[in-house]
């Protein structure tokens, strides 16, 4: 394991803001372990283990058991249970459930263009098992949303109460038009039901633990500076918005599942990340390209992968006022991502 990644899953462990006691000797579900935030969540509480009191159990529900296994490989008290989040059925996990922290989804933006029925049934059917699983047991749940349901978002800065405006007849909307409904789900079954579940609506996070052969921009960026290429700008660039650190991500989830309100969403994000897609590549090439250069070479149809063009500026009081604070800025998020790789 990377040092810095195993530095940031003790640093999560031993975080006060985090209300650990209600997750000792408990039972926590977490989707999407085999991912990057749900997989930091999973080895967190982990380490929580190792260092005080913790979950009693861990419920893994996978696609690739095989997978899985080989990832948690010797890991104790981690239970894997085999589930397709598209099918629309619920996992079998035996006995109690106290927890459930639903990580699972499409974050490719190219299959989220090729297959965006497959996007959108993982993440609404997926969404709709956990929170069954979540009536069944009486378990708390905390939904990972993304900041994409904000559309083109606004100058101004969005609070959680603000609606978001999506093209419906464009393919690439399938992620956030699916995140919206899903999280419209999780407002009905708090509603009709009383689940007890809440919505973090993440920015883009990265940090230690992203693989190096990662398609997003933000690592081809930072590929760009370690060959020495120029970062070649497939859009215009204006669009803006904001960043976490994934260590701080998870921080936030176990916050939010332990202690956020019922029926209630929050922004997670480092509102002092926010820069234009321009400003973060000029930033990165500066910082760590001695002889990157960044240009803009427009591709219309490339293009069409990407969210659409506008400005997320989130307001992150809300989550603020729980307890949560983020501990790294743009610059050291993308120092440590680049330290782990080497």
């Amino acid at each position: 394991m990377d040092k810095y990644y195993d530095a940031d899953l003790t640093a999560i462990a031993q975080d006060d803001s985090v209300p650990w006691s209600v997750f000792e000797d408990a039972t926590v579900v977490v989707t999407g372990a085999t991912g990057l935030v749900g997989g930091m969540v999973v080895r967190a509480l982990l380490r929580r283990c190792e260092v005080a009191v913790g979950p009693a159990r861990m419920v893994l529900p996978v696609r690739n058991l095989e997978k899985a296994r080989a990832q948690y490989e010797s890991c104790p008290n981690v239970e894997f249970v085999e589930w397709d989040a598209a099918l629309g059925k619920t996992p079998r996990v035996e006995g109690d459930c106290d927890y459930v922290v639903h990580c699972a989804s499409n974050t490719d933006s190219r299959l989220m263009v090729e297959k965006p029925v497959d996007t959108i049934d993982a993440t609404v059917e997926g969404t709709r098992t956990m929170l069954e699983l979540a009536r069944s047991a009486g378990a708390r749940m905390c939904f990972v949303s993304s900041m994409e349901v904000y559309g083109s978002g606004s100058a101004d800065s969005l609070d959680e109460t603000r609606g978001g405006e999506l093209d419906a007849m464009s393919v690439r909307s399938s992620y956030p038009q699916a995140k919206q409904l899903a999280e419209t789900l999780c407002a009905s079954y708090a509603s009709q039901y009383g689940v007890r579940v809440c919505v973090a609506r993440l920015a883009q996070s990265f940090g230690p633990g992203i693989a190096n052969t990662d398609k997003r921009v933000f690592a081809e960026f930072a590929r760009c500076c370690e060959r020495g290429e120029d970062i070649r700008l497939l859009t215009d660039g204006t669009k803006s918005n904001m960043y976490v650190y994934t260590a701080d991500a998870v921080v936030a989830l176990l916050l939010l599942v332990a202690c956020g309100e019922s029926g209630e969403a929050y922004n997670v994000a480092n509102e002092q990340t926010f820069c234009s897609i321009w400003e973060m590549a000029n930033m990165v090439a500066n910082a760590f390209g001695s002889h990157t250069k960044v240009t803009r070479v427009q591709d219309r149809d490339a293009a069409k992968r990407f969210a659409v063009t506008g400005c997320l500026r989130l307001n992150t009081s809300k989550i603020h006022a729980l307890g949560w604070e983020p501990k790294r800025g743009l610059e050291d998020m993308y120092r440590r991502m680049m330290a782990d790789w080497k």
